[in-house]
C-alpha cells in the first residue's frame, strides 16, 4: 500500500511538472505552426507511414501540436487512450510492431476501431533542467511493421529537432536578425531584380541572407540559426563566412562542405541551421538548390500558379556528416518569381504556409521590389511577428 502510494505520489507530480513545462514553453494555445509541421511532414514522407505526430501529454490528455495523417485526430485525447500517454515512465523510443499483438496496447480505442492502429514508433520529447518527458513524437500505420536501426536513429534525431524547436518558445532572445553591416550589397543581374530585407527583433541573431555574382551565375542563401541572443548571432557568423568560402562550389558541395566544418560547432551549442542555398543561371532561368530542412521558398508561376518548395531534409547540425542531400532545380520563366522567407515571416499571419501565398499574392498587387519590400515592413509593424524576419525576392523580367 506504501510503495502504491508512492507511485501514485510520483505519477501525480510529473503530471504537474509537465504542466508546468508546457505553460512556460508556450506552444499549447499557439494553433499550427509551420516550424513543428515541417518535422512531422518529414518524417511521414520519411518512413512511409499513414501517420507521424508531435504530441504534448498534459496532466490528464495529449495535446496534438502537429499531425500528417490520412485519418485527424483530436485536437486533444484521454492520455490512457494513447500510445504516448501509456509510454510515459518509458526512458527511451517505443517501438511496437503489432498493437493488436501487445497486451499494453490491444484495448486502446485507436488499435480496436478505426484507423486499426497496428505499428506505432515514438521518441520521447524532454524540456526542463530535469529531461522531463513532456510528449512524443511519432508514427503510426495500419500495417504491421518494425524499424531497423538506421531508421530509429533517423527518428531520434528528428525528435532532437522537435525538442530544440519547443525549447526555443521559452526563448525570447532566438531568431534575431543579422547586423546591419552583414547585409549583402546590391546586385547587378541583367533581366532580373534581385532584393531582400531582414527585420530584426533585437540587435543581432540567428537569421541571416546573402546574395554574391560567381562570374554570371547569382549564388543566393537565407539561413536561420536556432539558438540563443548572441550565441546564435555568432553561429549565423560563422555559417555564413564558411559560406561564402565556398561561393564557386555546386550547391550540394557547398552545403557538404559547411556541415563537415560548421556541424561540431552547432553540436557543442546544442544548436542547428536550416538553410536554402541556390545557384541561378541568369541566361536560362535554372536555378540549382539544396534545401537543408528550410521548406520557405514560393515559386510564383507568370501563369498565375504557386508552387511552394518544400524540404525533406534535415537540417545542418541534425543531418549525418558526409550523408547525400537532395538537390533540386527550379526555372524561373520570364514573368516568374520566387521568394524565400525565414519562419518570421510566418509569424506576419496564421504561422502556417498560407503565408507564403499570402505574400506572393502581395508581389502579384504590385511587382515593384521596393513597394513590395515596403508593404512587408509595414506588416511586421502593425503584427509584430515577435521573431527575426528575412524576405528574399528574385524576380525575372
Amino acid at each position: 500500500m506504501h510503495l502504491d502510494a508512492d507511485v501514485s505520489d510520483r505519477t501525480a507530480s510529473d503530471a504537474v511538472r509537465r504542466a508546468a513545462l508546457l505553460a512556460a514553453l508556450d506552444v499549447v494555445d499557439g494553433g499550427t505552426e509551420e516550424r513543428f509541421e515541417r518535422i512531422t511532414r518529414i518524417a511521414r514522407e520519411a518512413f512511409g507511414v499513414s501517420g507521424s505526430f508531435l504530441n504534448l501529454a498534459r496532466e490528464t490528455d495529449v495535446f496534438i501540436k502537429s499531425q500528417q495523417s490520412d485519418t485527424a485526430f483530436g485536437p486533444t485525447i484521454p492520455l490512457q487512450d494513447t500510445f504516448c500517454g501509456r509510454t510515459l515512465a518509458v526512458e527511451g523510443p517505443v517501438v511496437v510492431p503489432d498493437a493488436r499483438a501487445d497486451v499494453r496496447y490491444a484495448d486502446m480505442p485507436m488499435v480496436v476501431d478505426d484507423p486499426n492502429v497496428r505499428f506505432y514508433a515514438g521518441v520521447p520529447l524532454r524540456a526542463g533542467e530535469d529531461d522531463v518527458k513532456i510528449g512524443t513524437l511519432c508514427l503510426i500505420d495500419p500495417q504491421p511493421r518494425t524499424l531497423e536501426p538506421d531508421d530509429l536513429a533517423l527518428l531520434q534525431e528528428l525528435g532532437v529537432w522537435a525538442e530544440r524547436e519547443l525549447a526555443a518558445g521559452a526563448d525570447e532572445d532566438r531568431l534575431r536578425s543579422v547586423l546591419a553591416g552583414l547585409e549583402p550589397s546590391a546586385v547587378d543581374v541583367p533581366g532580373y531584380r534581385v532584393g531582400g530585407m531582414s527585420h530584426p527583433h533585437g540587435i543581432v541573431s540567428g537569421d541571416f541572407h546573402d546574395w554574391h555574382l560567381d562570374g554570371s551565375s547569382l549564388v543566393l542563401t537565407i539561413a536561420d540559426v536556432m539558438g540563443k541572443g548572441m550565441s546564435a548571432g555568432l553561429l549565423a557568423a560563422t555559417i555564413r563566412g564558411a559560406l561564402l568560402a565556398r561561393g564557386t562550389s555546386s550547391t550540394g558541395d557547398a552545403v557538404a562542405a559547411l556541415e563537415a566544418q560548421v556541424g561540431p560547432d552547432l553540436s557543442r551549442a546544442e544548436s542547428f541551421a536550416t538553410m536554402f542555398h541556390g545557384r541561378l543561371t541568369p541566361a536560362t532561368g535554372r536555378m540549382e538548390f539544396t534545401d537543408a530542412g528550410h521548406g520557405l521558398a514560393i515559386h510564383l508561376h507568370a501563369d498565375g500558379t504557386e508552387t511552394i518548395l518544400r524540404s525533406f531534409d534535415l537540417p545542418i547540425g541534425l543531418h549525418p556528416v558526409g550523408a547525400a542531400r537532395v538537390t533540386g532545380t527550379l526555372d524561373l520563366e520570364p514573368g516568374d518569381a520566387l521568394v524565400l522567407v525565414s519562419d518570421g515571416a510566418l509569424e506576419l499571419f496564421d504561422s502556417t504556409l498560407a503565408a507564403l501565398s499570402i505574400l506572393g499574392g502581395a508581389w502579384r498587387d504590385t511587382p515593384d521590389v521596393d513597394t513590395f519590400l515596403g508593404r512587408v515592413r509595414a506588416r511586421a509593424v502593425a503584427h509584430d511577428p515577435g521573431d527575426d524576419l528575412t524576405v528574399v525576392l528574385v524576380a525575372r523580367d
